[in-house]
């Protein structure tokens, strides 16, 4: 089989995995959020930043979600059930939960983690959310006996992960330290098709809190410059995450009309949750204009409850021999595109693309249609994570939509050198033989490996079909 023909069946297996995905009709999340309580805890969280970390999470969910919060060491037991974040007294409910996590465990039995996370959620995907895990550890499995710690991790992939990937849960772990089993973290995310991350100091676990948020909800936000943004008529609500330089930091806002806002005004369109390494600030009908977030660090985040929606559509392109992703972006009101040549004519949008790596491209949407879709491709150069963003701007209107994307880039098997034939040559004949009536070995030869790919082909195509109608019934 040659290069190009293994290429192309790769990317063809490639596109098929990674379907396409479409980041404006998210569902509503079931989310278990699984805190190690074992007493290593002291000495890696010692400031309890977890808690208000979770506390982040739960706040930045919406009315149609619902949440779980789960303490585990030696076993695991909720101590809030499946609850739904559509009342105040459920989303304090849900917050005051996390305080009662403590870090007094002799254990860490992840493996009780995990099951009993299924058994929460295993219904949920029938009842139209999408279920996760937030499994946060700092530890190995471990049950005190050595021989059935190690069983009880590999029980985890033998046992446990097929049934995540039957009831399609998604596992986001969260390691705190270096000496975490990241190993097993990461592979759960992986083949769960969640997220790992490492937060190996305490001040940047509300970061991974958010990143989360944002990789599960992709929602629309309003890119900073300098912490400054600006709100637009259509926005309705605001929550700001700004980040302390030191716990000694005191936040500021500044409004429109250049008013500086702390943590101690008082206003009924205004929530304000102070944390020793970030505060979370939901401004309800906030003023048009430029907003400022005074004396805060960098990596600020102001994720926004808008009538004008940011829309992103993200598919690979299976024309192509190598994974090409194609872009569509546009502006949303009551479920129509904004296609008004003001509007529009006036507009740019920005592609920004984070590698595996670190590293950060940005490039400009180079196609427009005449409903006022803006379309560019991006073609990833390394397997791994990407994080994506989507900037748009104008004059008195921003958006930012965030998703992220998974690369596998097909792999070109090197041809293989065919052996050197020797041929002997024969004896002279006495008598001229008559013409070879058979066609020739190499004629052969390639009508068997057409044979064969042909038949390759037939299977593979049977076997995704199968496949195909199996998730259908399961779905049924």
């Amino acid at each position: 089989m040659s290069i190009k023909i293994r290429a192309i069946l790769s990317f063809f297996i490639l596109s098929l995995l990674n379907s396409p995905a479409f980041a404006d009709e998210k569902l509503p999340l079931d989310a278990v959020v699984a805190m190690d309580s074992s007493g290593s805890m002291k000495k890696t969280d010692p400031k309890e930043l977890r808690k208000p970390a979770a506390k982040l999470f739960i706040n930045l969910l919406g009315k149609e979600d619902r949440l779980s919060v789960m303490s585990f060491s030696s076993q695991a037991w909720p101590i809030t059930f499946m609850t739904s974040l559509d009342t105040d007294k459920n989303i304090s409910k849900s917050m005051r939960a996390t305080d009662k996590v403590s870090s007094k465990g002799l254990y860490t039995n992840i493996y009780a983690a995990i099951k009993r996370g299924i058994n929460l959620l295993k219904n949920s995907e029938n009842n139209g959310h999408d279920p996760i895990i937030v499994l946060m550890s700092d530890g190995q499995m471990d049950v005190g006996d050595k021989a059935r710690s190690a069983e009880l991790r590999q029980k985890i992939f033998d046992e446990l992960v097929p049934l995540l990937k039957q009831y399609h849960i998604k596992i986001y772990s969260i390691a705190f330290t270096q000496n975490s089993d990241q190993s097993l973290l990461q592979e759960i995310a992986d083949a769960t098709d969640g997220r790992y991350a490492l937060a190996a100091s305490d001040d940047v676990l509300h970061k991974v809190f958010a990143k989360i948020f944002e990789q599960s909800k992709e929602p629309n936000m309003l890119p900073l410059t300098e912490n400054a943004f600006t709100v637009d008529p259509s926005i309705r609500e605001i929550t700001i995450i700004a980040n302390k330089a030191s716990e000694k930091s005191q936040i500021l806002l500044e409004d429109p009309d250049g008013k500086r806002l702390n943590s101690t005004f008082k206003s009924p369109n205004i929530k304000w949750f102070v944390s020793s390494s970030f505060d979370m600030i939901t401004l309800t009908k906030p003023k048009e204009g430029q907003w400022k977030i005074l004396f805060s660090d960098n990596d600020n985040k102001a994720y926004i409850v808008a009538d004008v929606k940011l829309r992103t559509e993200f598919a690979y392109n299976t024309n192509s021999e190598t994974p090409v992703l194609e872009i569509k972006t546009w502006l949303e009101k009551d479920d129509k595109i904004v296609d008004a040549d003001e509007v529009i004519s006036t507009m740019k949008l920005e592609l920004e693309i984070e590698h595996p790596n670190g590293q950060v491209d940005t490039q400009p949407f180079d196609e427009i249609t005449h409903e006022g879709v803006f379309i560019t491709d991006y073609e990833p150069t390394e397997d791994g994570i990407y994080g994506a963003s989507v900037i748009a701007r104008s004059k008195t209107f921003e958006r930012q939509q965030v998703f992220s994307f998974r690369a596998t880039l097909p792999q070109a098997l090197p041809e293989v050198a065919k052996p050197e034939v020797v041929v002997e040559q024969p004896a002279p004949a006495a008598e001229e033989k008559p013409a070879q009536t058979e066609p020739p070995e190499d004629d052969l030869m390639q009508a068997l490996k057409i044979f064969v790919i042909g038949n390759l082909i037939l299977l593979f195509i049977a076997i995704n079909v199968f496949f195909i109608f199996k998730m259908m019934k399961n779905k049924k």
